[in-house]
């Protein structure tokens, strides 16, 4: 924990214009972390029979329609969340409170409707306006920690893997982050779940288009270990990491709060990332 917190307080004294957004990345971690550690049981053991059944068939493990944990353990991590941002952004917090109660809008509905897949940040800022998009980034994080203990189990689990679908093999999320390792090896990574896999490097995972003419990329000038590959077919984008040169195993989570200006400039040129959370394959 303290090696995430110390690589984003480093950036975040190189790049000053990065404050507001790594202050709340860092309150983000912490209270995800203090979830995590207190682990809550499962509402279903991980099936050891079922999870090589999905994995041989090439479709992910969890099912929403089950029970798979405590709806209140999100419910408190959100919580916890919006108490944090409320100290390092009264204004904004009073925004989005004021637009989720003219909405009438209710917690465990509106989860219900993200698991099942049926929203999208871009819904949520049909209904509430500017502040859906916030409002939707709280959402997928408050869900991380439940997902990612849940991962944990199942990698114990299910621990050869032959996996080269484009979308997650646990919980069926799409890659948020690459990593080129060595031999040119690319892996996947949920952001979701901590799930990584490999994955055909010039493959898009997206469209799963392996035309190498309809592949890109663009780098910013001084950063030679961060990319945002482009599939000129499905106009997605995927941000990636060369580790090769880079020590210790990377953390994506922070990559991913670190690499943000990149999101932003494939955004300007037109490019995209999912809309939806996980495959449609439920």
């Amino acid at each position: 924990m303290e090696k995430r917190l110390q690589r984003l307080r480093q950036v975040r004294e190189r790049k000053p214009h990065y404050r507001e957004v790594l202050d709340l990345a860092e309150r983000m971690l912490i209270e995800k972390c203090r979830a995590r550690d207190r682990r809550p049981s499962p509402s279903s053991p991980i099936d050891p029979i079922k999870a090589k059944k999905h994995a041989g068939e090439g479709i992910p493990y969890l099912r929403f329609s089950e029970p798979l944990f405590n709806s209140s353990q999100v419910e408190e991590v959100f919580s916890c969340l919006l108490q944090s941002f409320r100290e390092l952004n009264p204004a904004r917090y009073q925004s989005l409170k004021k637009a989720t109660e003219a909405k009438n809008w209710k917690l465990d509905r509106v989860l219900g409707r993200l698991v099942q897949n049926q929203l999208s940040e871009k819904n949520l800022e049909e209904e509430l306006g500017p502040e859906g998009s916030l409002l939707f980034f709280f959402l997928v994080q408050s869900l991380k920690p439940a997902l990612e203990n849940l991962a944990e189990e199942w990698r114990a689990v299910l621990k050869d893997l032959s996996w080269d679908q484009g979308f997650c093999p646990f919980c069926g999320g799409f890659p948020g982050m690459g990593e080129i390792r060595e031999e040119g090896k690319r892996f996947l990574h949920c952001l979701l779940c901590g799930t990584e896999w490999e994955s055909p490097r010039m493959q898009c995972p997206y469209c799963r288009n392996g035309d190498q003419e309809q592949h890109t990329y663009f780098q910013v000038e001084g950063e030679v270990e961060n990319r945002v590959d482009i599939c000129l077919a499905c106009r997605h984008y995927l941000k990636t990491v060369d580790s090769r040169e880079m020590e210790g195993p990377l953390d994506f989570e922070v990559e991913d709060y670190l690499t943000l200006h990149l999101d932003h400039l494939a955004q300007e040129e037109g490019y995209l990332r999912p809309e939806k959370l996980f495959i449609e394959t439920r």
